[in-house]
């Protein structure tokens, strides 16, 4: 085993074991919430959930298979959704789309 290899092992794992429970738990907690310690084990019990969940899911449904390139693009995706998420809560799109839409019709109408 040669240096290359103990360094993807060393960032795959991260990547796989902690970077989507990290983002998932700012979704599910927000930043005042928890300690930083407790959020970085439920970061890595988060991703243990999630990731082969996921991985399986995409298998069984669309027939996926479980190769490294399609984890990491689903790994990629599970973060990147999370973000995402995260970054529509912060700038409130689901309040603009709601009166977006109450402003469109007439009988229903969304409070803040």
């Amino acid at each position: 085993m040669d240096a290359f290899d103990v360094v993807r092992i060393i960032f795959g794992s991260i990547f796989v074991l902690f970077v989507p429970g990290f983002a998932w738990s700012y979704v599910f907690f927000n930043r005042g919430k928890i300690d930083w310690v407790e959020r970085v084990a439920l970061s890595f019990g988060l991703s243990i959930a999630l990731v082969p969940l996921v991985v399986f899911w995409f298998n069984w449904v669309f027939h996926v298979n479980i190769s490294l390139i399609n984890t990491w693009i689903i790994v990629s995706g599970i973060t990147i959704v999370a973000i995402i998420w995260l970054y529509a809560r912060k700038r409130l799109w689901t309040v603009r789309l709601a009166e977006k839409l109450s402003s469109r019709t007439k009988f229903v109408r969304f409070r803040k």
